[in-house]
């Protein structure tokens, strides 16, 4: 009978083993599609709570974190993904932008941060609130580490380019030049993301293409 049991038991892990083997690609999740899928979403979502929690004072702000919702919320697939360091900056770029646009809207540093912080909880409710597909891989920790990692370095940068903002309008008052007005800071910050914008693309056409060549090498 106990050999009877371990036999059972060696057939049951090799039956298992071939399953994991049979397993279709599509079967594993992945996180940086699972988000992807979900960036129209995000946005909405994110200027909505924003707004909800009175961080947009309205107006032209409302019209601002609009577009930074589009640009980061984009990007935040690409930082989990097989094009990350090459993101990374440009990720950077655009907190930095975020949090020195939260500044000339009049926020203090901890709500631009809180901001930010309303992005993850939105991501980490959708996680627990629609979960992989029965039968896929489960998130590994790497995963869950890499996403927090990478809105981590957007609180970090958020915060400084709110620190320098607001020494360089220090000085500028100090100088007498006059102050940007919300519709001159949107139009700023329209520009400045739309270089990142064409960054992106330029590093994403640039890594497929290396991609296709060296898929034609082999």
């Amino acid at each position: 009978m106990p050999d009877q049991t371990v036999a059972d038991s060696e057939s049951l892990t090799t039956d298992r083993s071939a399953d994991r083997l049979k397993a279709p690609r599509s079967a594993t999740m992945d996180l940086e599609s699972w988000l992807r899928d979900r960036v129209p979403t995000l946005k909405e979502q994110w200027v909505h709570e924003i707004q909800a929690r009175e961080l947009g004072n309205g107006g032209d702000a409302d019209r601002v974190v609009a577009m930074f919702a589009d640009q980061l919320v984009d990007l935040l697939p690409s930082m989990l993904g097989a094009h990350r360091e090459q993101i990374q900056r440009l990720w950077d770029r655009g907190a930095e932008l975020f949090g020195a646009v939260a500044a000339k809207r009049g926020l203090a540093a901890g709500e631009a941060i809180e901001e930010i912080h309303i992005l993850r909880e939105l991501v980490i409710r959708d996680l627990y609130r629609d979960p992989p597909p029965e039968g896929s891989v489960p998130l590994s920790l790497r995963e869950i580490l890499r996403l927090n990692r990478a809105l981590d370095r957007a609180v970090t940068h958020a915060s400084v380019g709110h620190t320098d903002a607001l020494f360089f309008e220090f000085f500028e008052g100090e100088a007498g030049a006059s102050l940007l007005s919300g519709d001159d800071v949107a139009e700023e910050a329209a520009g400045q993301l739309a270089t990142i914008r064409d960054e992106v693309r330029l590093v994403l056409e640039h890594a497929q293409g290396r991609a296709r060549s060296n898929g034609r090498r082999n």
